[in-house]
């Protein structure tokens, strides 16, 4: 039987802690309240996310069928619109495994932390420490590449549809990255109250699923030509220079696999919904399979419309989709412009849960004493019940990583394979450790048994060949211009962990109760 940390019921919850527990359901908070407390933590935030809420920001987050949009180019030039198509279906049946494995973890250990939390409880005593910080760190990479990443993009949408209406307008990169300050600017405003995050996010899932579904109806049904099933689920051809039809589809699974990108985000609420061990996994659970009912049926329209091939990926907008819009209505630039218009919304609905994200991650670990002044950025504001202070740190950070777009595009572009990655990385860890505790560790509600082994192992393997494979170059052969740089981030969030580990965090970082949980699963005491 797995042993699991048994509840103080006893415990008081002090006129601090009040304040976390829900009005809706008292009982179901005053035991998610002890349920923290019993992990070392001092409850500080309102449980204000609602399940559909939840949902709405993992959801909205990861928003699939835009990243079938936004990693276009790649996709479509690696193995073409088989790639494309098959890619989506081996990604949504890849990562139902690892939904799996990061509910039934969450589920056992409901804490904000999330990954480095787990590994912390999982790992042997004598690594746990080591390990949970280099995760702790990779996630918080993942949080700020995933936002900078996004931002550009929007940026880019905006830009490229001015540039459609006005070819005579000139595109710059300091353009897009000032848009890409405002952008954050509006998330950021937003983040600062809880409310309304939560509104926010709630409104994003029904715009983007209302988006996606009207642009999967009207676009093939008013196109003025279109592409035949045996080019949509047929054809392999790639453009990318590798000789290899294997390497080539690899490379372009980046695609597929940007669709189902940081499915932890929900992980990182569960301090601020109640019932977490219950509503996070579902959480998780509902974005991979909303995601791929929104992505394939997408994908396929726009391979279904993809008649000039040569001009969407050269178009002089920098905006692939657009581009391909503009060529199935038949070069109308109005018609083109609404539909971008909706997609370009429903991209910055996904800004507003990513800032939430990442001030969250930022947060929980500073905690722990993570990160370096974390006394300082570990404070929750008492106004506005958000870790302003982590907000506003992981705001700057962004508007600071986004300045690598005008040194080089190219180079910014490899953060699309950092958002991949980097949450891969976090899984490694916590994912290994449990699978070597076996079933001496804790369980929650969602636990699925030899399933959850089973999809742990997969996991395991999936993560480190996405690691390995989306390092290679995108595009033969490779030159300054076109490379991955990919392993130069790397050894950035490397050189950042060993310097602050050996300067500060080997002395501070500490996650809470990591004594006795280390004692509940059968191990001695230093």
């Amino acid at each position: 039987m797995a042993k699991s940390v048994p509840l103080n019921t006893e415990k008081k919850i002090t006129d601090d802690q009040s304040m976390t527990v829900e009005d809706s359901d008292p009982i179901a908070g005053t035991m998610d309240d002890l349920n923290l407390e019993q992990m070392g933590y001092v409850p500080q935030m309102k449980r204000e996310f609602s399940l559909i809420q939840l949902i709405g920001s993992a959801y909205t987050l990861t928003n699939s069928w835009l990243g079938v949009a936004g990693a276009f180019t790649t996709g479509i030039t690696a193995a073409g619109s088989a790639g494309i198509i098959y890619g989506l279906i081996l990604m949504f049946i890849l990562n139902i495994f690892v939904g799996i494995s990061l509910s039934e973890l969450i589920s056992a250990m409901p804490n904000s932390g999330g990954q480095y939390y787990w590994t912390m409880r999982l790992a042997p005593r004598k690594y746990a420490r080591s390990f949970a910080y280099i995760t702790g760190v990779c996630n918080l990479f993942a949080a700020y590449c995933t936002t900078a990443s996004t931002s550009i993009a929007i940026s880019m949408l905006i830009f490229g549809s001015v540039k459609l209406a006005v070819p005579t307008f000139v595109l710059s990169a300091w353009r897009v990255y000032l848009g890409a300050v405002a952008l954050n600017l509006t998330a950021g405003l937003v983040n600062i109250w809880e409310k309304a995050v939560t509104k926010s996010v709630l409104v994003g899932l029904y715009v983007s699923i209302l988006s996606c579904v009207l642009i999967t109806i009207v676009l093939p049904a008013t196109a003025v030509g279109h592409t035949d099933a045996k080019f949509i689920f047929g054809t392999l051809n790639r453009s990318n220079g590798w000789s290899s039809d294997g390497m080539a589809f690899i490379v372009g699974l980046i695609n597929a696999n940007y669709s189902f990108a940081v499915l932890d985000s929900a992980a990182h609420l569960a301090e601020e919904t109640p019932d977490p061990a219950r509503n996070v996994p579902k959480a998780i659970m509902m974005t991979v399979i909303i995601g791929f009912l929104t992505a394939f049926p997408f994908a396929c329209v726009l391979m279904y419309c993809l008649t000039d091939f040569e001009s969407v990926v050269s178009t002089p907008t920098g905006v692939p989709i657009l581009q391909l819009f503009y060529v199935a209505y038949g070069y109308r630039q109005s018609a083109a412009l609404a539909t971008m218009a909706f997609v370009t919304i429903s991209y910055v609905c996904s800004l507003f849960p990513q800032h939430a994200y990442q001030a969250r991650m930022c947060w929980a670990f500073s905690r722990d004493n993570g990160m370096p002044f974390s006394k300082y950025w570990s404070h929750i504001d008492p106004s506005t019940h958000v870790p302003l202070r982590a907000h506003l740190l992981s705001v700057s950070l962004v508007f600071a990583i986004g300045l690598i777009y005008i040194a080089s595009s190219t180079a910014f572009n490899s953060l699309i394979t950092g958002v991949i990655v980097f949450p891969y990385l976090t899984y490694l860890a916590p994912m290994i450790c449990s699978i070597w505790r076996g079933e001496n560790q804790p369980r929650g509600p969602f636990n699925l048994g030899t399933i959850g082994l089973i999809s742990k192992v997969i996991t395991v393997v999936f993560c480190l060949f996405t690691v390995m494979m989306y390092s290679f170059p995108f595009v033969m052969p490779v030159t300054p211009s076109n490379m991955n740089y990919i392993t130069v981030i790397y050894g950035i969030a490397l050189g950042y962990g060993l310097i602050d580990w050996f300067s500060r965090a080997r002395h501070q970082f500490k996650v809470h109760k990591d004594g006795p949980v280390s004692n509940e699963l059968g191990e001695t005491s230093n």
